[in-house]
């Protein structure tokens, strides 16, 4: 009785975590967003960082309030997360004119031209190329 009572535990063992590993797969795309490798720089007092060769993920508004279950993001801006170590990121709203509407795409990013500006949560100033050729 025992041998069956463990392995009922570890099969349901088994389901939870199969069914957790879909949930994260599933809701991982939910939401529309656009990733891409860019350099990305924030003013200090001393003048621009070193430049962050990194992944950058573009959201509006209206993708990072849903993925947050939150509403203190402005709905038509676009953002730049970056995700540094351990829970950490970087939310940068920025104000170039974009055409991206609700969802964002590679297009709406990359017709841009020039450097994505903007400034994050702490109200430092970014600067984020997304080509090879950085201003």
């Amino acid at each position: 009785m025992r041998e069956k009572a463990f392995f009922i535990s570890k099969t349901t063992c088994m389901k939870k975590l199969v069914l957790i590993a879909l949930f994260f797969l599933f809701f991982s795309n939910l939401y529309a967003k656009y990733r891409q490798v860019c350099t990305a720089q924030y003013m200090t007092q001393e003048g621009w960082s070193k430049k962050y060769q990194i992944e950058v993920t573009f959201m509006t508004g209206y993708e990072l309030n849903n993925a947050t279950n939150t509403y203190k993001y402005s709905m038509y801006s676009v953002y730049a997360i970056i995700f540094w170590a351990q829970g950490q990121a970087s939310v940068i709203k920025l104000t170039n004119f974009f055409v991206c509407g609700l969802e964002t795409n590679k297009n709406c990013i990359t017709s841009v031209i020039g450097n994505l500006k903007g400034s994050d949560q702490d109200g430092d100033e970014w600067k984020i190329c997304k080509d090879d050729f950085c201003f």
